[in-house]
């Protein structure tokens, strides 16, 4: 397979070669074997920026040669692949983020490298996916919509075996979070590997965002944490990209060790979040949710700094609105 010895050689895909990679992995023709062994292959090289962005249009474009879009719309997502089994931070994070009435559209899977995706947590709370038609309607009533992955790329039924068959990270988890739908005017994402913010921050760029944060947390987590510095690359509506470090203690909130931000099955993370909503869980857990939840209303520009961020999610978790924005979505 010649775009296999390309690969192979560290050769900078095209965009024409990165239609082939997508376009192979989804061939029902092509063996198993064969798509494993070109998304290992991929999975190893030097991404060069470029390539993520022509891979990203290119999977957007087998579904949606265009795509629709909602003003002011936002996704706060992660990578996965940090292998921490955090409970579902950004999730949590999303129906508070929406209760301050910011347009959310959040794209989600099952889970691929955790106990628990976004996807399983809202079946367990009761609240069903958007299909993609849909999504304005539901966002104008309810502002959040939760858009299921397999649902809106019914492609990546043929993609999900080969990525599960390898047991570290791959492209997928890089792309995951960029491919959804909607070309959002926002977006914060959480990434497993440090080396890549920059990169995917170009690529937010290359995609239309108007402001964005990347964001590789503390001890390796793809979500903001608490136990250190939080590495931050910031794409400004100028266009620039900023690099700077954040930590938790100087907004006010706790410093806590990873290992406390764990959780578990569905249904233990349907009570975590639902305490966290509902004002009854002050603990940490708590911290890293408002800490979230405040760089997307800071990047959606509801707050003019990160601190007003964390000081407008506390109030929303303490005034009751975000449980009634849980609520308004018919959970359970």
């Amino acid at each position: 397979m010649k775009l296999l010895e390309h690969i192979n050689n560290q050769t900078v895909l095209t965009q024409e070669q990165a239609t082939e990679f997508i376009n192979t992995l989804i061939n029902q023709d092509i063996k198993f074997e064969e798509k494993v062994e070109l998304l290992e292959a991929f999975s190893r090289k030097n991404i060069h920026q470029q390539e993520l962005t022509y891979i990203v249009e290119s999977l957007i474009h087998t579904m949606y040669p265009t795509q629709p879009t909602y003003d002011g719309s936002i996704c706060v997502c992660g990578t996965g692949g940090d292998k921490s089994n955090s409970f579902n931070i950004s999730t949590t994070a999303s129906f508070i983020v929406a209760s301050a009435g910011v347009p959310v559209i959040k794209h989600g899977n099952k889970s691929i490298t955790s106990n628990s995706g976004s996807t399983d947590l809202l079946q367990e709370l009761g609240i069903s996916t958007t299909t993609v038609t849909d999504v304005s309607v539901q966002v104008k009533n309810k502002r959040l919509a939760f858009i299921s992955a397999m649902e809106s790329y019914p492609i990546m039924k043929y993609i999900q075996p080969v990525r599960k068959s390898i047991n570290t990270p791959t492209i997928f988890n890089l792309v995951g979070p960029l491919i959804n739908p909607f070309k959002l005017t926002y977006q914060v994402m959480g990434v497993y590997d440090e080396t890549k913010l920059e990169m995917i921050a170009q690529t937010l760029k290359d995609l239309g965002r108007l402001k964005a944060i990347v964001i590789h947390g503390a001890n390796g987590m793809d979500e903001a944490t608490l136990s250190g510095d939080n590495e931050i690359y910031e794409l400004q509506e100028d266009g620039s990209i900023h690099h700077y470090r954040l930590n938790a203690k100087d907004l006010g909130l706790r410093n806590a060790d990873n290992s406390e931000l764990k959780g578990g099955t569905p249904q233990i993370n349907k009570k975590i979040t639902l305490n966290i909503l509902n004002n009854q869980d002050h603990s940490v857990k708590r911290d890293v949710v408002v800490l979230n939840a405040a760089l997307a209303l800071y990047v959606t520009e509801k707050v003019e700094t990160i601190m007003a961020g964390v000081k407008l999610a506390q109030h929303l978790i303490d005034s009751g609105q975000a449980m009634k924005q849980y609520l308004l979505m018919g959970g359970c």
